[in-house]
């Protein structure tokens, strides 16, 4: 146990997946594009999986209001969002960052 990433790239997360990540023992950390907490300023503690919506549509709703936090990765200059894959790498970073102290 630790961490983990979940994308919805191909359609893949919903209720079952977050319950059995939670199930697991894993804190949900919902990716948004606003209103989150700053990755780096986060509680990213493990064990943890961030879960990742896709790049046009972000994640559903319902499974935002079910996770345990919210991250964001502030945009600077034009740029709103992030593709998925770069996300993911931003995040993870940040986490093995964190664990090698």
């Amino acid at each position: 146990m630790g961490f983990a990433c979940v994308t919805g790239a191909a359609g893949g997360i919903g209720r079952a997946t977050v319950a059995r990540l939670r199930a697991d023992g894993y804190r949900i950390a919902a990716t948004v594009v606003e209103g989150g907490a700053p990755y780096d300023q986060a509680d990213l503690a493990e064990p943890l999986a961030l879960v990742l919506g896709s790049e046009a549509h972000g994640l559903a709703d319902d499974l935002v209001a079910e996770a345990d936090l919210r991250v964001t990765i502030p945009m600077a200059g034009p740029t709103e969002s992030l593709n998925v894959a770069m996300a993911g790498t931003v995040l993870a970073f940040e986490v093995l960052r964190r664990r090698r102290g």
